[in-house]
């Protein structure tokens, strides 16, 4: 019954949903190709080789970058499906693994859409990143006897307060979970609060850690002269890096490039660093170094980004968004700062600020006074460069322990 009323509501708001990826699809065309994806039709039909399947969503280019390495494992021994929501999650699915796996948007958590895509599929195993509780999604795999798999899971506050609210059917969803590997203690604390059984919950530290594969990164002419880098940033943020460049640039020359954590603002934020008489550029038509701020455009550069930046501000922190992942800044010996809300990323964050290797900033001022710092003072510059890469090198281990254990539990196909 609680399922059906659930239905029956996303039943009601798929007009909704439908509304909302048109106004996208103005500034991303990529919203409307493959829409019936998300009814459940048109499904990726390429590489099946008769092994056992695994259904993996990723929610979105966070989460499809973060699982990469657990999915090109698990190629080793099975086909696999992917799943994301966002256009750029797919598109970062589509460069990342090419013709290797089956890419689909994720149908929409409605019950038929959902069974489409398992009759379909009829996926042996369906393994989710992170934090992805979708009741249809977990009800009808479970109504399979397909064994579901919650990997790298972790649960924020903000987010547990969220499902807390709408118990009366989440606790039922996540009790049909098979097993969960979580990254924090405080993470295990919360899932078992919301319904989860302790003796289907382990923690296994973060994947993100293993993620780096340094000799992979390379240094293009145009990432050459020292630069700033503002990265994921959301509304809000691009503001008040523009204003403490501009301070910084009154005694250093320096050169800012700002990767907004959604490309499709990159117009917005070039006519705002235009209007405050910037020299600025994106990045797609970059030819020449007659530029003070660089607004980049597109996906994919954010590792030769970190690699290259004098100092790096990782988004989503000065405002309330939760942040971003530091590890791969970290791992790139990159000088690290953050804003005060991190909470996606607390207890990463936490190991971070209690090895002294990265910079909490709480406002403006606080931003300009650290660059500057970190600019000038080249031994500030490497000790917090050196604290963040033990950092990452002390939390390593995490993906082989997730990905034996599923191997372990599905083996090979008969």
């Amino acid at each position: 019954m609680k399922l059906a009323i659930y239905n029956l509501l996303v039943l009601l708001l798929i007009p909704v949903f439908l509304v909302r990826i048109l106004l996208k699809s103005f500034s991303d065309i990529d919203y409307r190709i493959n829409i019936l994806n998300r009814f459940g039709y048109k499904f990726s039909t390429s590489v099946r080789k008769k092994r056992k399947i695994i259904w993996f969503h990723a929610v979105s280019l966070g989460e499809v970058i973060g699982s990469q390495n657990i999915i090109q494992l698990l190629l080793k021994e099975f086909d696999v499906v992917l799943t994301t929501t966002t256009p750029t999650g797919f598109r970062q699915a589509k460069e990342l693994f090419n013709q290797d796996i089956m890419i689909n948007y994720a149908p929409w958590d409605f019950h038929p859409s959902v069974k489409r895509f398992i009759d379909f599929y009829k996926p042996d195993a369906l393994l989710i990143f992170e934090t992805e509780i979708w009741p249809s999604m977990i009800s009808l795999s479970s109504a399979r006897k397909i064994p579901i798999y919650l990997l790298n899971g972790r649960l924020s506050e903000k987010s547990f307060n969220a499902y807390e609210w709408v118990s009366w059917l989440f606790k039922e969803t996540i009790e049909k979970i098979t097993y969960s590997f979580v990254q924090t203690a405080n993470h295990k604390k919360r899932f078992i609060e919301l319904g989860m059984s302790e003796q289907k919950i382990k923690i296994a530290g973060s994947v993100k850690f293993d993620l780096i594969n340094l000799e992979t990164v390379s240094s293009p002419d145009l990432l050459k002269l020292p630069y700033i880098l503002a990265a994921s940033t959301h509304y809000g943020e691009d503001e008040i890096m523009l204003n403490a460049y501009q301070k910084i640039q009154e005694n250093i020359q320096v050169k800012l490039f700002i990767c907004p954590r959604h490309p499709d603002r990159s117009l917005q934020i070039y006519n705002l660093a235009t209007q405050m008489n910037l020299n600025v550029k994106l990045f797609s038509e970059l030819s020449d170094n007659n530029y003070d701020v660089c607004i980049v455009d597109s996906i994919g550069l954010l590792t030769n980004l970190y690699a290259n930046a004098e100092v790096a501000f990782v988004g989503g922190s000065l405002v309330k968004r939760g942040g971003h992942n530091l590890i791969e800044p970290a791992a790139l010996e990159t000088p690290i700062l953050i804003g005060p809300y991190t909470y996606n990323f607390e207890e990463i964050v936490e190991k971070f600020v209690n090895s002294n290797a990265c910079i909490v900033v709480n406002n403006q001022e606080q931003l300009f006074l650290s660059i500057q710092l970190l600019l000038t003072d080249k031994e500030a510059s490497r000790n917090l460069s050196k604290n963040a890469l033990k950092v990452v090198e002390m939390n390593k281990g995490s993906t082989h322990i997730q990905v034996s254990y599923i191997m372990e539990q599905l083996g090979e196909r008969n």
